[in-house]
């Protein structure tokens, strides 16, 4: 039938839900694999925060739902044990599993993760809260996992914003209650930015920082320069004494930085998963976003060489 104008809006979109948050985000995605079936557990890193203020963005659906939940073990630059994940998948019936992308990176196989999660008839969920614009292999970070959810607000200036994201054809998120979809402000501002700009200045100044700080002595950043296609939230450094003490330093001089996760959530075992608490209790997060400048780094850089911390 010839027509004027379009009329059929479903035709052609990609399969994505503009959120409010990454977190009902995550919720709806949870909400549509255990729907029918609570039975079998979702797998989850090790590593996962919660604040007083803002309780776990990653925990919090997972409770809320009702859903059986397991963790598994990370190496110390945070990417999967895969040894501990095919022993859990022996111990317990999986039906999810989530993969988070700190701090913008992806430490895993991506490709091959996928594959394995096919062949074992696992969800595969990827958490871009971190990685708005990152590549694995020149794909997209979102674009492996069955399901992916990223957060607008922590790389663009907003105070919210979320995008759930299906790679799955078997599967359809139902429409979402008004209060839980995105603002239109925040629509406005993700429309109108320049993405890869935007990227662009993070991976300067995540760059020019790391070279600024890498022969300190008493902090040690986590990851090098930055690889190819890789989009920083944030530059993570651990700090071998004192964090805290460095933190308020920092904040002494109007240098504001985070720790994610200072604390963990109670369920993430002390002694099962003691590596990821190490992390915990010592890492801080230097700013690398795009409206920071050179001079800004510079700043934050000599900062950092004359606090003064014994070895």
């Amino acid at each position: 039938m010839i027509t004027k104008k379009p009329i059929n809006n479903s035709k052609y979109q990609k399969n994505i839900v503009l959120t409010n948050t990454g977190r009902i985000a995550f919720k709806h995605i949870l909400k549509t694999i255990f729907k029918d079936n609570k039975e079998g557990f979702i797998l989850l890193p090790s590593y996962i925060g919660i604040t007083d203020r803002e309780g776990s963005g990653v925990f919090d659906p997972v409770q809320e739902i009702g859903i059986n939940y397991n963790f598994y073990r990370l190496n110390n630059k945070l990417s999967i044990d895969f040894e501990y994940l095919q022993f859990k998948l022996k111990k317990i019936k999986v039906k999810a599993l989530l993969v988070i992308h700190y701090f913008g990176f992806s430490k895993n196989d991506m490709n091959f993760l996928s594959n394995y999660c096919k062949e074992n008839n696992i969800i595969l969920i990827e958490d871009c809260a971190h990685s708005f614009n990152s590549y694995f292999n020149n794909k997209l970070l979102g674009s492996f996992g069955d399901f992916s959810f990223f957060s607008i607000h922590k790389f663009l200036s907003t105070v919210n914003g979320g995008i759930l994201k299906i790679n799955n054809e078997k599967f359809f998120i139902e429409d979402i209650p008004n209060n839980e979809k995105i603002k239109l402000n925040t629509l406005e501002v993700l429309y109108k930015s320049n993405i890869d700009k935007i990227s662009e200045l993070r991976c300067r100044n995540y760059n020019h920082l790391f070279e600024k700080i890498r022969d300190v002595t008493w902090l040690s950043p986590m990851y090098g320069k930055l690889p190819e296609g890789i989009v920083p939230m944030n530059l993570p450094v651990l700090i071998k004494k004192r964090r805290d003490f460095v933190y308020f330093e920092l904040m002494k001089r109007k240098i504001p930085t985070i720790s994610l996760y200072y604390r963990l959530i109670d369920e993430i075992s002390r002694y099962e998963f003691s590596e990821m608490y190490y992390i915990s209790n010592n890492i801080l997060n230097l700013p690398v976003h795009q409206e920071i400048e050179l001079k800004d780094i510079n700043i934050l850089s000599k900062v950092l060489r004359e606090i003064k911390i014994n070895n």
